[in-house]
Formats: C-alpha cells, structure tokens, sequence
C-alpha cells in the first residue's frame, strides 16, 4: 500500500520519489474518474486533471482517503467492470495501493483469479495476505479469503500455501475460531488439512477424528515425490511417523513410507525407530517380503541396531502360523522358544501331534479364557502344516530343576509360595492340572514366576480342582526349597513348614505356612 494514502506524516512537502509516486495515483484517478465518482474540491480537481502538480502532502492524502471501500465496491458494481471482470482487475489492481480495507484486497483476489494465470494469482495471493491483520478479520472475510485459496491454487500447491499461513498464530486462531462458520466447500477443503497441522506441528496429542487425519494426510500425500521429500526434515518425520499409526488406512501408509522413509537422515534415532515401526506395520498385514527389504535397508545404513537381527532371523526361520522357531527344542520341558511376527516379540511355542488337534485347541481356547494373573496369555493358537500349535507370552525361561534346590532357603520359600497361589488361582477358575512340573513355569529373577504350559488342562468344580492341586503344590515346594536351609529358621517355623511340606492340606494354609516361612528367613 502507498506510503502517502497510509499516513499523512511527514514534512509538508513531497520530495521528488513522492511526487514520482503521487502521479502515478493521479492516473489512476483520472482514468477511473467517472466511475469513482468522487467529489473533488477545486484543488483536487487540478490534480487529478494533471493541471496541477503534487508537492503538498496533507492535500494529496486527503485525495487519496477519498478512494475508500464505498466507492470502491460502488464502482465495481457499474458497467462496464461489472460484466468485464479484466476491466474489474487493473481497476483493483490500482486501488489497493490506495486502501488496506480487507473487503477490498479479497475482491481483488476474487476477480484475479477469474483472469490471470494461477502463477499471477498466486503472486498477487502470498503478497496480499501479508497486508491482512487476520485478528480482526471476520468468519465471512476468512470464507472469502479460502475460496480465493480453493480458486487459485489446486491439489498440493493448496496444501503448501495453506500451510504457510497455518505456520502464523493470528491465522490459526483465526481459522479455528471460524471453523463452525465456514460453508460447507471450504470447511471441506480445509478442515482435514488444519486437523493433520495441528496434530504434526502444535499438538501432536491432539484428540482429532481418525477419519478427518485421514483425509488430510490423503490431500498432503497426493503430491508428487520431489514435493513431499522437499519438505523441511521435521514435517516429513512428523508425517511419517502419522502416517504410520494404526488407524491410518493401508494405503496412506505405503504411499508415506514409500516417498519419504529412505530421506531421513541415517544418523540418530529417528531412522531406524521408523524404519521399525514400518516393517512391524508390514509383518502385522503378513507382507513379509517387503518387511525383509525394510529390515535388510536398515541393517546396511545401521548395523548397530539389535532388533533387526532377531527379526530378520524370525523371517527366515521355520514357522507355525505367525511363529518362527528361535532355537532349538529344549532338553526338558515342552516350551520352546519362538518370535510371533505379528507381534515382534519373544514368545514360547508348545505343539502336539496331529492326533492332539482338537485336545491343544480346547486348551489353548481355556488359557485364552482364565485370564488370570501369572497365567500366560495366549498370542495364537491353530495348525500348520497338520501340527497343532499354541504360542503364550511371558518373560525369563521355564524353571528346569535338576533335582538339587537351586534358590537359597528364602527365595526358594517366596517362589513355592507364588506357584501355590498360581495354582490355587487356577483351581478356583475352574482348571486343574495334571502335575506340577517346574518346566511348566517361566522364570524371571529374580522372583517371577509365570505359568506358561496348560498340558493336559481340565475343567473341574473349584473343589475338586484345589483337592487335585495341593499335593502338586506341595511337591513343587519341595523342590525349590532345600531342606538343609530349614535349619536357618527358628525352631517352630521349621517344624511348621516340615509338618507343610509333609503331607498334602489345604492350598490357603500351605500358602499361610510358606509366606510365613519366607518372612523369617528373608531372601537374597
């Protein structure tokens, strides 16, 4: 906007830049004069009739005031620049350097969108939207400044220029203010793209429609390869990274991980937990193949990463179902170390025989349903290859005992108290166990204890269940707690855990005894 139609300061006197400058608006006005209509005093009148030559400033800013919204939008709506929408653009093009009226710079952008290239139009849009103080713009004049944005620019210029004013506050306090307001077009065009720039660059905890970050990231990621990879580095981790949550639909996420994984820098952290994230994505929809290119890229850029390793060894190795074998059979025990791919962690795989099909799927179908503390939960049950198969989560190993106590007195004491509550719990759900063997137990040190392998697990009345389950109690308390260590406790303690550990009795009291026992003894 023109310095002398902003502000009538300054010495009285033009100097020679703004004389130079005056007479380019007195043409102005000469030649939309009689559309203008202004009313002219006598000294007015010789200027802009170029009888007269510019020096004064407070006259020619006075001239200038005169070429305000009214008469402007007065002038628009008479022939011939109400039918001539070029005629209409030079005439505005000349009156925004007179006005810093909003109403007038948006029908400016209205008409030039009408006649000039998308090129002009967005040059004379970035320039523009400068001038606007959108703290005071209005929900009507934002709708007109979108549609101007929805007429100029298309597919993913409209989403860098939006964007780009996105990045001001007064803009998006101003948007998000007129969000309610806006005409169903325009909220349209913008609201999914304002939903995905809130969650990348202000709050990334933003609680936004999935549908509606969806739709946004689908707009962001229709642009062409060389767009989306010139993006600054922390837009295109942070679409990545969106890109790649579950509720994003498949195909947003192979079209991010495709255009903008391989431009994320190789140093640091960000790579490679990405890079992680988009082949546990792809193992998860079984598209292993692309998960080994993703894991093998990885591998090369940073060899130092440790997870791929067992990953990549899962996809390679022989599986049931989802779960690849990790290792060898154990010597004792049923368990043998496997690694779900669906989930991308450790887990332990017992199978049966062919025969065994249906008695392992009702077992591994009651593990899923007791749904008990300390009881492994099941992560895929079913046959491959005619085996039957079922795989459990759970930390440490089985619990192999080579018939030598392996605990000290207490620890052994607190463990044959956690396997008594396991099984009494078991009992209580409902399932009794055939026997108690320790490799039927994860441990983790130092004191977890986990039940992992259900083998030969009934349905039996609680009652019944727990008369089954307190001689089992008891022969596995005695062997994780050694017999030599009862010395260690007083001599009441040790002839009540001896009298425990001597004959089967109710699960609570053998419990009650070893907590005891525990207690006293203490534990390493």
């Amino acid at each position: 906007m023109s310095r002398l139609a902003a502000t009538a300061s300054g010495s009285e006197r033009l100097d020679a830049a703004e004389v130079a400058e005056m007479k380019e608006h007195l043409a102005f006005l000469r030649r939309y004069k009689d559309l203008l209509r202004l009313k002219l005093n006598a000294a007015e009148d010789l200027l802009v009739n170029g009888q007269r030559d510019p020096s004064e400033r407070g006259v020619c800013h006075h001239l200038l005031a005169k070429v305000d919204r009214g008469v402007i939008e007065a002038a628009v709506q008479r022939e011939p620049l109400r039918s001539d929408a070029g005629a209409r653009a030079r005439m505005l093009a000349g009156a925004i350097r007179l006005t810093a009226d909003v109403g007038v710079l948006l029908a400016y952008l209205e008409t030039l969108a009408q006649v000039r290239s998308r090129a002009e139009s967005a040059t004379a849009f970035a320039e523009v939207v400068r001038r606007i103080d959108f703290e005071s713009l209005s929900s009507t004049r934002l709708a007109r400044l979108l549609q101007v944005l929805i007429a100029t620019f298309v597919d993913h210029e409209r989403v860098q220029v939006l964007f780009s004013l996105l990045a001001t506050a007064p803009f998006r306090r101003a948007f998000d203010a007129a969000a309610a307001a806006l005409p169903p077009d325009v909220a349209d065009a913008f609201a999914p793209l304002r939903s995905v720039h809130r969650r990348l660059l202000e709050e990334p905890g933003a609680n936004d429609a999935p549908a509606l970050l969806a739709r946004g990231m689908e707009q962001i990621l229709s642009a062409p390869d060389p767009v989306l990879r010139a993006y600054p580095e922390g837009l295109r981790v942070g679409l990545l990274a969106l890109a790649l949550r579950p509720e994003t639909p498949p195909a947003l996420a192979d079209r991010a991980a495709g255009a903008l994984l391989a431009t994320l820098p190789r140093e640091g952290h960000t790579y490679p937990r990405l890079a992680l994230r988009r082949a546990a994505q792809l193992l998860e929809r079984h598209a292993d193949d692309r998960a080994r290119v993703v894991l093998d890229d990885l591998h090369r850029a940073r060899p130092d990463v440790r997870a791929v390793a067992p990953w990549r060894a899962a996809l390679d190795a022989r599986r049931l179902g989802r779960v690849a074998l990790a290792g060898e059979l154990p010597a004792r025990g049923r368990l043998a170390p496997a690694f779900w791919l669906d989930g991308q962690r450790p887990v332990w795989l017992r199978s049966a025989a062919a025969p065994e099909t249906e008695r392992l799927a009702a077992e591994a179908r009651l593990q899923a349903a007791l749904a008990l503390p300390a009881v492994a939960p099941v992560v895929e049950h079913g046959v491959a290859s005619a085996i039957p198969y079922v795989a459990v989560s759970g930390p440490g190993r089985p619990l192999v005992l080579d018939g030598t106590p392996p605990f000290e007195v207490g620890r052994g004491l607190l463990l044959a108290a956690a396997a008594a509550r396991i099984l009494r719990a078991l009992a209580l759900a409902g399932a009794a166990l055939p026997d108690a063997a320790a490799e039927r137990l994860l441990f983790a040190p130092p004191l977890t204890l986990v039940l992992a392998d259900l083998d030969g697990v009934e349905q039996r009345e609680p009652a019944a269940a727990a008369a089954v389950h307190a001689p089992l109690a008891v022969a596995l308390a005695r062997a994780l707690v050694p017999s030599a260590g009862a010395g260690a406790l007083a001599p009441e303690m040790a002839a009540a855990l001896a009298r425990a550990l001597a004959e089967p009795r109710e699960l609570g009291d053998l419990i009650s005894v070893l907590d005891r026992a525990a207690l006293r003894a203490g534990h390493g």
